[in-house]
This record gives structure tokens, sequence and C-alpha cells, in this order.
């Protein structure tokens, strides 16, 4: 789903699309260039990133030692696959009043985002995401995205460990974990980062569970909240939509790979229109893998943290143009 660009770098195109500022980055077309010209060009882009190459190197080495040889216990096999097929993920979508869920972490001692980690935690343990202690790692993204900034990705990743079990009674301790891993984040690089010069030097089968290994494992859950949607973002045709709402995609996975990774639980969210919408997208190798009982688990959680919610979008058919 980061193929061409993050989350808030999508909504910020849409708001600029719909304010009717024509920026768009001019790229040649496919094709434009000679075979010489290309080879040319190529080879000298190639030679200037040869250092970034070497470095990317030298960081993947130790990556792979220092997450290998963690002391934890070894992970548990991964399941037998019998036919490794392309996965269609199950995909859910929720609406909260955006006042109730910020009264809501106000009672509980947190914020709106400990509130979203605490959700993702607790969703997490539901479906068995967890570490041998009960403990749940949380991935969380960080926009560092400025004005002006036209990165394709302009985000880093932070880990974390939050304990599940208090979190529908006092997100105290959630909140305090982000705040850690927030402050870590800013004294510590992210060597996954520095790795991506590699990624177009291996096959993309390879690159993909590379990058599943850096960041998932079967006690990860995934956690994006990209805030305040610009409102421009929700009115594309000059009108408000009755609902907006961003869905993670994670395409071309295949039922082998997922299994060697352990699995998968991504969650994204942000607010727009008074509301704060979450979209998850979730697999078990072990578990039932279906819309349903997606939602029933997330209907679960939410009842945990007392939440009324919409589930999904008022209509799942897409729109027919006149």
């Amino acid at each position: 789903s980061h193929c061409l660009t993050d989350a808030v770098g999508l909504c910020e195109a849409l708001a600029t699309a719909a304010a009717g500022n024509d920026n768009a980055i001019e790229w040649p077309s496919a094709g434009s260039r000679g075979r010489w010209q290309a080879l040319r060009e190529d080879t000298r882009q190639t030679v200037r990133d040869l250092p970034a190459i070497r470095r990317a190197a030298v960081d993947a080495a130790r990556f792979l030692r220092h997450n290998g040889g963690a002391g934890g216990p070894a992970p548990a096999p991964a399941p037998t696959v019998t036919v490794d097929e392309e996965i269609t993920f199950p995909a859910a979508t929720f609406f909260v009043d955006a006042g109730e869920w910020d009264a809501r972490a106000r009672a509980l001692g947190g914020t709106a985002n400990g509130l979203y980690v605490a959700l993702a935690a607790r969703l997490a343990q539901r479906v068995g995401r967890v570490g041998a202690d009960g403990s749940v790692a949380v991935t969380m993204a960080i926009n560092e995205r400025t004005d002006g900034d036209t990165r394709a990705n302009a985000i880093k990743n932070v880990d974390f460990t939050v304990d599940p079990t208090p979190a529908t009674t006092d997100l105290r301790g959630i909140r305090a974990a982000t705040k850690q891993a927030l402050v870590r984040s800013q004294q510590e690089p992210d060597v996954r980062w520095t790795l991506l010069p590699l990624v177009p030097l291996v096959p993309e089968r390879l690159g993909k569970q590379w990058v599943g290994a850096a960041t998932n494992s079967a006690a990860t859950v995934g956690s994006s909240n990209i805030g305040a949607v610009d409102p421009a973002t929700n009115r594309p045709d000059g009108t408000d939509a009755d609902h907006f709402a961003i869905r993670s995609l994670s395409a071309r996975m295949t039922t082998g790979m997922l299994h060697q990774l352990g699995g998968l639980l991504s969650l994204l969210s942000g607010r727009v229109n008074g509301r704060v919408f979450v979209s998850v997208v979730a697999y078990e190798p072990t578990g039932t893998n279906s819309d349903s009982a997606l939602r029933q688990h997330l209907s679960s959680v939410l009842d945990e943290f007392s939440l009324a919610s919409t589930m999904g979008l008022p209509c799942d058919e897409p729109a027919v143009g006149r």
C-alpha cells in the first residue's frame, strides 16, 4: 500500500486536487528514453548509489545478527501450507463519534492516540497475537512529512511493547509506553529504513518476505494514526462525503508468505467530519479468516471500551459514474 505514497501523502494529494491546484510532478513517459541513453543514465545512478548500498549491506548484516540472536524464545515452526495461493485479506472499517472517542480516552486517563493503541493491543490479544508473557508488540508509524514535502513515504516506525490486560480500564501504562517510544525514536535511527537501497537488488518475492520479517512477528500489531485529515480531502467533487476512510492494502501476498511471517494484523486510523475511522486488515495462519469473524472481534473489543460504533461503509458497492 506504500508503493506510491503513505496515507498522509495521499490525503495531501487529494486535498490539493480538490482545491483545484495543479502542481503535479511530471514524469517521463514509459519508453521515452533510447536504449543507450537509459543505459548511461542508469549506470551513473547506480554508481552514485553504491555508497548507500554498501552502508545498507553492513546495516542489514547488523540487523539480522541483532534480531536473530535475541534472547527471546524461539519462534514456533510455521504451519504447513498445502497450497501456496494468493490471499484476499479479511478487512473491516468502523466509525466512532470523535467527541465520544476523546471523552472515553480522558475517562481512562489517556489520550486519543493512546486509546487507539489500546484498542489495537486488545484486538491483538483477542486473536492470539501475544508474546509468551501476554504482551503485545506494537509497530507504530510516525509521520515526518513537512510543508512542501514531496517524498513518497515520509514516515518511520517505532516499536514498543504494551500490556493489553488493563487497557480497558486504565490507559496510563500505554500512554507512558507510547511517550517513551516517541522520545526514543528521536534519538535512535530506525535501521530498517537504511536497508531500502538494497530493495531493487533482490527479487520482489524475497523483498516482501524481508520487509515483513523486519516489521512483523506473531505478536506484532501494526498501528498507523494519521490524525486530523484536511477537510478538503473529504470533498473531492466540492461537496462533503458522508463517510471517509482509508483502507490498508496488502496485495500479492500468499498463504506461504503469511504463514512464514506469523500472520498479519494492521490498523489505520484518522479523523474527519466529526468521526474517527479505523480500518483493519488481518490474517491468522491457524485462525478463522473472514470479514465476518474480524467484524465480530472488533465489535467485542469496542464493547470492552464502551464505544458505540458504525461498522462498515453504508454502501459497499462502487459508485457508478453518470
